[in-house]
């Protein structure tokens, strides 16, 4: 069943130390809740091995490999869960 989005659904944000929504900014310009508002990422790995560094782009996060090139905020916090 399909259902539509609301006039601002499309976007919500998820802190990704607890998973609730996300209001402020850490200082790395990361989204998280106010809980974690001081709080940071460690170091993040990517596949290949090699580690992410942080950029803010246009729309929102997101973490580069010098090997394999750009990987959203989602997706790098998928495989360091692990």
């Amino acid at each position: 069943m399909f259902i539509p989005k609301r006039y601002g659904e499309s976007k919500i944000d998820k802190c990704p130390f607890c998973g609730e929504q996300s209001i402020t900014l850490n200082p790395q310009k990361i989204p998280v809740c106010l809980k974690h508002k001081m709080r940071r990422l460690d170091a993040m790995k990517c596949i290949c091995g090699g580690f992410l560094d942080i950029r803010q782009g246009k729309f929102g996060a997101f973490f580069t490999c010098p090997a394999c090139g750009a990987m959203n905020l989602r997706k790098a916090l998928e495989i360091n869960r692990l």
